[in-house]
């Protein structure tokens, strides 16, 4: 039986024991809701922040309630970037800029990403584990950004907000996938192999 680690915990687990998604392999102890501890106890900060504001529209005032995540990887790329579902107008800008794309029409179609960082945030979207697990984040809030090493996720509505078990695990993964993205940006490149002359 083949046995690999668990991309949150690390612990070794059997093949058919382990989960697939965001291009991850985790057990399914870590995919019920042990990533987050498991991510925090290897050096990982994760934290939630709910609140609530009251906004005046008009002559009425309403409450808003606010939650986000930042999450840091314990090792990090430092860059700034923002991620959004890409509206009209945004394609409408596309025409006229040259804005960064990943080649995949589903993912350049869905995310509109503003950043100034190319090189890095390119080096990030290498990895298609990192594309489903933003198109991911996307989705389930509001915004998520990327600045000085960390990352935000929020959301706002007119109901209480608390993420989900799933949305966690988006969060985790999306760790995993700048840790991997910052440990292969500072590995160095193999050496190539020496050409042999006659």
């Amino acid at each position: 039986m083949d046995v690999a680690p668990c991309a949150f915990c690390e612990l070794p687990h059997g093949s058919d024991l382990l989960r697939r998604d965001y291009e991850l392999d985790f057990c399914e102890r870590c995919a019920e809701g042990h990533a987050e501890v498991a991510l925090r106890e290897r050096g990982h900060t994760i934290v939630s922040r709910e609140w609530q504001t009251r906004e005046r529209i008009g002559s009425e005032f309403y409450t808003f309630y606010h939650f986000s995540i930042t999450a840091r990887p314990r090792v990090s790329l430092s860059f700034r970037a923002s991620f959004a579902r890409e509206s009209t107008l945004d394609r409408m800008i596309k025409v006229f800029r040259r804005d960064l794309k990943v080649g995949d029409p589903l993912f350049d179609d869905f995310i509109y990403i503003s950043t100034r960082d190319r090189a890095q945030v390119t080096a990030m979207l290498d990895s298609t584990g990192a594309q489903s697990t933003l198109m991911d984040l996307v989705s389930r809030f509001n915004s998520v950004f990327f600045d000085g090493g960390a990352f935000e996720v929020r959301e706002r509505g007119t109901e209480p907000i608390s993420p989900d078990a799933p949305a966690m695990l988006s969060v985790a993964a999306m760790l995993v996938h700048l840790e991997r993205t910052a440990s292969a940006m500072a590995a160095p490149a193999a050496p190539a192999d020496p050409v042999e002359q006659d």
